[in-house]
Parts: C-alpha cells; sequence; structure tokens
C-alpha cells in the first residue's frame, strides 16, 4: 500500500487523508487510522481528527497500549474546538493516570503541554500538576524540565538539543525547543516573545513528526489570530 506519510511530508494533506482513508477501509491497520487522523488535523478538520483519535484510543486500551500521544492528541483536538475542560482532561491525563499508560515516546511533552495550557488558563491546579511531573523528571536531568524550571539557560538548551549533523533530526529538535521557549516565555510573561516562539515552531513543522509542532499550529491559527491587532 501507498504510504500516506509520504504525502503528508510534501505538504499534499488531501492526498494524505485519500490515501490513508482508503488504506484504513482495506485494512483496518491502527497505522492508517493515526495516519488519517494525523491528514485531519492538518487540514483542520478537527472534529474528524478528534473521532479518529478517540477510537484510537479504545484500540490501545482493548489491547494493553494506551499511549500517553493519543490522550494528547485528543486533548488537542478538543482545544482547537474550543472545549477547553475535555482539552484539559486529556492533557492531564497521562500525568494523573501514569499506571495505564504503557506506551511514551517523549516523556516531557505531556507536562510541559500541561504547563502551557496552565499558564495560558491561568489555572494553577493545572501548573502544579505540570510543574510537580517536571520536577520529578529534572532529577534525571531531562533538558526540557530542567529549562522550565529555570535551572537550564536558553543557549544552553540550544546547545542540548540543536546540535545534530543530520538535517532532518535538526529541524525536528529545533521545532521542539522554539516550544519549550514559548511555555518559557509565557509562564515569565514576555507574551511577545511567546507569540514569535509559537511562529517559529510552526514554520520549522518538526517534519510533522513533533506533538509541539501540532500544538503551536493551533495556537497559531486559531487562538493567536483572535487577539486584537495593534
Amino acid at each position: 500500500m501507498v504510504n500516506p506519510w509520504d504525502e503528508i511530508f510534501k505538504g499534499a494533506f488531501d492526498k494524505a487523508f485519500e490515501i490513508a482513508n482508503e488504506n484504513y477501509s482495506k485494512s483496518a491497520d491502527d497505522i492508517y487510522l493515526r495516519s488519517r487522523a494525523i491528514s485531519s488535523l492538518l487540514l483542520r478538520n478537527y472534529k474528524s481528527a478528534l473521532d479518529d483519535f478517540l477510537l484510537l484510543n479504545e484500540i490501545e486500551k482493548n489491547s494493553s497500549q494506551t499511549s500517553d500521544g493519543t490522550y494528547m492528541y485528543i486533548g488537542l483536538c478538543y482545544y482547537a474546538l474550543g472545549d477547553i475542560e475535555n482539552a484539559v482532561t486529556y492533557f492531564k491525563y497521562p500525568l494523573t493516570n501514569k499506571k495505564e499508560i504503557k506506551y511514551t515516546s517523549d516523556i516531557s511533552v505531556p507536562p510541559s503541554v500541561l504547563l502551557f495550557i496552565g499558564c495560558k488558563l491561568n489555572r494553577q491546579d493545572i501548573t502544579k500538576i505540570a510543574i510537580k511531573e517536571l520536577k520529578r523528571l529534572s532529577k534525571f536531568k531531562t533538558p526540557a524540565s530542567i529549562y522550565l524550571l529555570g535551572m537550564l539557560s536558553e543557549r544552553e538548551l540550544n546547545f542540548v538539543f540543536e546540535i545534530q549533523h543530520n538535517e532532518t533530526m535538526r529541524n525536528r529538535k529545533q521545532c521542539k525547543v522554539a516550544f519549550y521557549k514559548a511555555v518559557y516565555n509565557l509562564q515569565n510573561g514576555y507574551f511577545e516573545r511567546f507569540k514569535s516562539n509559537i511562529m517559529q515552531c510552526v514554520e520549522l513543522t518538526g517534519m510533522y513528526l513533533e506533538f509541539e509542532y501540532y500544538i503551536a499550529k493551533v495556537e497559531h491559527d486559531v487562538y493567536l489570530q483572535l487577539l486584537p491587532q495593534v
């Protein structure tokens, strides 16, 4: 079967959706359900993406392969649709129900995103959960956690994440770094820097492989556009 990701990498999201949809109708393979959901997300069809990610979440639960990433994408879809309470519920889930998560792709993503949401909503209950997890991760010297806790400088963060010989990996790491900078600047009240970091994260794309790109894209497309123009 044709790989829909070949089209995603080209920016041909409509074509990617068509391929993923056709492949899934023939095989019902989870990989095509996920790529169909990602294609919908890239096309800003947030309700369709949400339906697919919710289905994927149920499949993972039934096969004891629950991933934090799926919860994060569900939370993102709700966030894009303006359903903030459901978004918060799903963004929190990987941190408040750790024993149920069987697979994680990047342990820094859930608390970093939750800190972002907590700062955006001015919700101390949410930021408290995020910071507690970041402090736990800081014991293992994970760069994102110690940076967001103010224990690593921006220059040091750049060095740790961006020193890559492979161009693809460099793009992906730089995309993540831009989002972490955005969260840090939002947390500390530097809103113009926050907006600049969000735009940089979107422009980098992270090869469409990093969750940070998707939440930055929603923030840019849905929320920053609502701000009054000065």
